[in-house]
């Protein structure tokens, strides 16, 4: 099952399809959708994104990416993309910060 992804990135748009429990690196492989990758084990932040719809359709927080956001003091709108798969349509903002 194919789900959509809406990406923001630089005031650029793009609409994705990918399978559904793909992973943002897996996206960002296949299409170029500017999110950068370090450290892909929750210990850099690069991979920072902000969910601005979707945030039901994607993975449970690993307990190293919630430990990670809450010691970056982040919103409960971000996500380390590095550590997120994506099961139903979301849409996303990328270098907001």
């Amino acid at each position: 099952m194919d789900v959509h992804v809406d990406i923001t990135c630089r005031d650029v748009s793009q609409t994705v399809k990918v399978r559904k429990g793909v992973g943002f690196q897996a996206l960002s492989a296949k299409y170029k959708s500017g999110i950068e990758y370090d450290c892909r084990a929750s210990d850099c932040g690069i991979c920072a994104i902000k969910i601005l719809s979707g945030h039901e359709c994607l993975s449970a927080k690993t307990p190293a990416e919630a430990d990670f956001l809450k010691a970056m003091g982040a919103d409960d709108d971000e996500r380390l993309a590095c550590q997120t798969r994506i099961l139903g349509d979301v849409k996303i903002l990328i270098d907001y910060l």
